[in-house]
């Protein structure tokens, strides 16, 4: 099953194609606040590239956010409507899911992936990666990064049951709100603290691709109609609104 993946929910997008037996194509761009008028061109493109027609997409992934507003509109309008024109089942995935699994290959660690919100916020949870399988610790959280440090305490504490794990275990961060924040973690978790390589700053389609698949694969496709992004928190806009209201 041939699946198209769009991941549009930080400054960088990334599309893919992929199939149950691997990746087949994949490109990322800065799409510089003109992600409604790339988006589409990029997909075509990516397509001609693999020798393929969208008629022929079998499937299509879409990651639902955290992340920028106005690109999660973008890339889940853009996924719905292409999954209802094509007829072919859609899943949608958790931004921070998808990031954490960028890192489940790792043996017994806990990773923390870390979403701009606004200036000095960051959408945040925490899990477990043992070797290929990765278990949420944490809800979705938004909130400064003090937050993040206190949750991380509380995350250690509680612990996965596992025999690796101690108190001393690192935490792998990674993300786009990471370098913005890193000497803040490092200053309060000191080693502990470890901050992923800069090319696993954004999300990957890539892996979006292979999620998407699983999901689909296991009978958990998403409802085309009532797919909607995952914003955890309202927009500024709308905040301001309803306190204008209230």
């Amino acid at each position: 099953m041939k699946c198209l993946a769009l991941e549009t929910t930080t400054d960088v997008s990334s599309i893919a194609l992929a199939d149950e037996s691997g990746l087949i194509a994949e490109h990322s761009f800065a799409h510089h606040m003109d992600l409604s008028r790339r988006l589409m061109p990029n997909v075509m493109a990516l397509l001609a590239d693999c020798g393929m027609e969208m008629k022929q997409v079998e499937a299509i992934g879409v990651s639902i956010g955290p992340g920028s507003f106005t690109g999660l509109r973008i890339g889940v309008v853009t996924a719905k409507t292409l999954a209802q024109a094509l007829n072919v089942p859609i899943a949608g995935i958790v931004t921070l899911d998808l990031l954490a699994h960028q890192l489940d290959f790792l043996p017994d660690a806990l990773i923390c992936p870390l979403i701009k919100v606004r200036k000095g916020e960051v959408y945040f949870a925490f899990y477990h990666a043992a070797g290929g399988s990765l278990d949420r610790l944490s809800e979705y959280e938004a909130g400064p990064i003090t937050d993040v440090i206190e949750a991380a305490h509380r995350v250690r504490s509680a612990g996965p049951k596992s025999a690796l794990f101690t108190l001393q275990s690192a935490i792998v961060f990674c993300g786009d709100a990471l370098q913005a924040n890193v000497s803040t973690l490092s200053d309060a978790l000191g080693k502990q603290a470890v901050p992923a390589p800069d090319w696993l700053s954004y999300p990957k389609a890539s892996i979006l691709a292979r999620l998407a698949l699983e999901k689909i694969a296991s009978g958990e496709a998403d409802d085309p109609i009532s797919l909607v992004p995952f914003y955890i928190r309202k927009s500024a806009p709308e905040q301001r609104m309803e306190a204008s209201e209230g």
